[in-house]
């Protein structure tokens, strides 16, 4: 079976505006999808890309009693966002 495309995003479609981190991550999991013709890695792959990346566990744990992702500038009303 072939993919036209290993990915269903853009890095330059309005709205896809993502950090360096968030950049180099998503292109690493479409590299490694790529390579080993894997359209959707599990967790455990993912977290492999993460160490392949250099990441490390380094504080301690914190609970998750909601799971949220992090807040960041672009997540606020545009009337809210600082200028």
């Amino acid at each position: 079976m072939h993919w036209g495309s290993y990915t269903s995003y853009s890095l330059y479609f309005d709205g896809a505006h993502m950090t360096a981190d968030q950049t180099e991550f998503l292109l690493a999991i479409a590299a490694y999808q790529k390579r080993f013709r894997r359209r959707f890695p599990t967790w455990l792959e993912a977290l492999h890309v993460l160490h392949c990346l250099g990441y490390r566990k380094v504080a301690e744990p914190e609970p998750l009693s909601e799971p949220h992702p992090p807040k960041s500038e672009d997540d606020s009303p545009p009337g809210e966002r600082p200028a």
